[in-house]
This record gives structure tokens, sequence and C-alpha cells, in this order.
């Protein structure tokens, strides 16, 4: 029976976001058959086995229950360190539901390497320049794939480099956080007063903020699951009455819609599959990624983001993207820790090749 670690929580914003996907996770998991082994991290970034029910978790009540005892992530090859009972814990897999920073930015893919530990996802190097806008759009169009014209700020006072970029292309704009997910800290604006206070929220989620031209059309999703060889879901389209596709909408939905598969021509389809299966394999990505996309209303597809840890509910986007080529939510998880032990060989298989 394998052993696998579910990591959850985390330091990052999206902490709360991380409890839910991994509390809907776990019971998918207990129906399986696998020894699990809960470890959550605290905000202030300390690891915790816990013996927590999925409905503990996604309250957020996991660190109440006695049993309980903090953990060390060991570089030894011995896995985890229980201070508790004094010994070593060793999981197969580590299956890391960590979103945002410290989770899904290359850290903690790094902690498992040195680990040893076989991990699902995408790997270091992947994992940092998808979480980095920036890096990701101008890597993109290195490779013939367009985004919305984007310029980013290193400090909030670099407020004329904002107003020449207005005055360039216009109001509505988007700023944005460089690094982060769930749509915190982002704002659309659309006068000129409101520029700064937007700059200032963006800048309060992290050192980097971007700015980007608002695009008039629709947004677009596509799921990847694989390392070499790679299935593809069907593209999904985010319908929203007003507004933009914001933290709120998107795990509340109050008036926005997801459509699977999206109601767009088959050709627009395919060609968005295509250039979602460059990205990832350019990118360099292994297990999973959402791509997502915006279609213009005169059919151009422009790169919006790419999520290597995207909402992972039973009813989150990715799950269902999937679920319309015929995988269930087992499936998914099944897959992604057999794909875990195959990356980890070939990374393995590479070292004691350059080591020779």
């Amino acid at each position: 029976m394998k052993k696998i670690a579910l990591i959850f929580g985390g330091t990052s914003t999206e902490h709360e976001v991380s409890l839910v996907s991994a509390a809907s996770v776990l019971e998918t998991m207990e129906t399986m058959d696998f020894e699990i082994f809960k470890i959550g991290i605290s905000k202030t970034g300390k690891w915790y086995l816990t013996n927590s029910n999925s409905e503990d978790i996604q309250d957020d009540r996991w660190m109440e229950q006695s049993l309980i005892q903090e953990v060390v992530p060991c570089f030894n090859g011995k896995g985890f360190w229980l201070k508790e009972d004094q010994k070593f814990l060793k999981p197969d897999i580590s299956f890391p539901i960590l979103h945002g920073g410290n989770g899904e930015d290359g850290v903690m893919q790094g902690v498992f390497e040195m680990m040893e530990i076989p991990y699902t996802g995408c790997g270091l190097s992947a994992s940092s320049i998808c979480m980095n806008k920036w890096l990701l759009h101008q890597f993109a169009k290195n490779i013939g794939i367009n985004s919305t014209p984007t310029i980013l700020l290193n400090s909030s006072k670099e407020e004329g480099k904002a107003e020449d970029f207005v005055r360039l292309h216009g109001f509505p704009i988007f700023v944005k956080p460089n690094e982060g997910g769930s749509s915190k800290g982002i704002s659309r604006v659309t006068e000129k007063e409101d520029l700064r206070t937007a700059i200032e929220e963006a800048f309060s989620f992290g050192n980097k903020v971007i700015l980007q031209k608002a695009v008039v059309g629709t947004e677009i999703g596509c799921g990847i699951l694989g390392n070499v060889d790679l299935i593809v879901g069907e593209c999904d389209e985010i319908s929203l009455e007003e507004g933009f596709f914001d933290y709120v909408e998107k795990y509340q939905l109050l008036t926005a819609k997801i459509n699977v598969p999206a109601s767009i021509p088959e050709t627009i389809s395919e060609d968005i599959k295509l250039q979602a299966q460059i990205l990832y394999r350019f990118l360099g990505c292994k297990g999973l990624a959402r791509i997502d996309f915006f279609l213009t209303e005169n059919g151009e597809i422009l790169l919006n983001e790419v999520n290597t840890l995207p909402g992972f509910t039973a009813h989150s986007r990715f799950p269902g993207m999937l679920g319309a080529v015929g995988l269930t939510y087992g499936d998914i998880i099944q897959k992604l820790f057999e794909l875990a032990e195959e990356n980890y060989e070939e990374r393995r298989l590479i070292t004691t090749s350059e080591s020779k």
C-alpha cells in the first residue's frame, strides 16, 4: 500500500483555499487503497502531522486535534522527523495541495527534491516561471504565444511608468501582483484617480506588480495531465454577468458560470489546446497544469496565466475539464501519483548519469 503525505495549509494568502482543496482530495483518497499521512503547515510555517478528518481541515480546525505533533522535513533521505515520536516517517509520495507562494512557486518543490521524495505536479523551474506572471509572458512571447500588453512595476513609486502605459493603451487596465493566485490583490481600473490605490493594493500582496491592458473577450481554460504523453481536457469557458473573475466569483460563483465544453468553434478549441500543449512542453511542466487564455471578440487568442496547482476540489475547473474526456476525480489523483514516480525516476537517472 502506497504511503502518501498529503500536504496542506501553508504561509501564503491562499491558506484557506488550500484547506478546501485538501479536504476534497482527502475524502476521495480515503475511498482508495492508500495509507495517508496528513501534514498541515500553519500560517507561521510550522509543519504538523495530524489525525484530522476532512471537515476539520476544511474548517481550519486541524490544529485543535489531540493527536498532533510537529514534524520537520529532513534532507538526509529519511523523510520527516517526528518530534514527539522521535522517529522518521518517509512517504512514498508527497502530494502538496498548496496554493500560492511557498507552495506552487518552486519553493516546496525544491524541498521535496532535497528530501528525495517523489512529489506530484510541476518541478522547481516550471513552477517558478509560471508563478511569475511577468517572466511567464516574456517566455510565452519568445515561443510565439501572444499576451495582452503588459509592463512590470518594481516599486509603487513608478507612477510615471504606469501613467505612460495608460496613455499608450488607455483604460480599462488590470493591476495585479506579479506573483500570486486566486485573483487576490487584482483590480480592474477604469479611471486615472483609482490607479494609485490599485497599485498600492497589488503591492500589499508582493514586491512586484504588473499592469495589463484589459481584454474584451471570454476567458477560456485548458487542463492538461501528464509528463510526456499528455491527456488534454476539454476547454472550459467562464461566463460573467459583470465585472471580472475575482476571488469571490472563483469560489462562490455568485454570477459566474463555467461551461464545459466551451461554446466556441471546434477549430478555435483545437488551436487553444495546441497552444496550451506547446506552453506546457516548453515550460517543462509535469503532472498537471491549467492554462488560461482570453479569446477576444475578433478571434485572437491571448495567454492569461498558467496554474501549476489549479483549484482542486471535485467541482473545480481542472477536474471538470478532465471529466469531460472521461476521467473521474479519483482517476486524476491516481494518475498524479503514477506521474510523480515516473518524474522522480527520470530525475534520478539524469542525476546518476551526470555524476558519472
